[in-house]
């Protein structure tokens, strides 16, 4: 395996995180937006929710932070162990490791998807409801 390969995986993963960030920021502030007055019932059963959806996104987040610095690594490694025979299997290793980590990132993110269109779901549904 050459060293850079690992490198060249870092700016898809930089966007996961960005991404994955900004979805983070904007559900941190929808939360505190129900949570800073006093809410019905309704309310803090979706603002739960959306603290699960909240943990999820940070879960996925520190994983993609992670598989990044496994690539690093990998790419380093790969890069300073490239003439020593007795170890050019631990890059491919750590890289490897990386992949599953962002696997297991994305299937978070997966989920999050699935769950964030239950909980519009719900809310619109319950805005029929809203002047009863």
């Amino acid at each position: 395996m050459d060293w850079y390969i690992p490198i060249t995986i870092l700016p898809a993963v930089g966007l996961l995180i960005l991404s994955t960030t900004a979805q983070m920021m904007g559900l941190s502030s929808e939360i505190g937006g129900i949570l800073s007055e006093k809410c019905s019932e309704f309310e803090y059963k979706i603002s739960g929710l959306k603290i699960k959806q909240l943990t999820r996104l940070t879960r996925a987040t520190t994983l993609l932070y992670v598989s990044a610095a496994c690539f690093v690594l990998s790419g380093i490694l790969g890069a300073v162990l490239l003439d020593f025979e007795v170890s050019k299997k631990v890059p491919e290793y750590v890289l490897l490791l990386g992949v599953v980590l962002i696997l297991c990132a994305l299937w978070l993110l997966i989920i999050y998807g699935i769950n964030t269109i239950n909980i519009r779901r719900m809310q619109h549904n319950n805005n029929l409801h809203l002047d009863e």
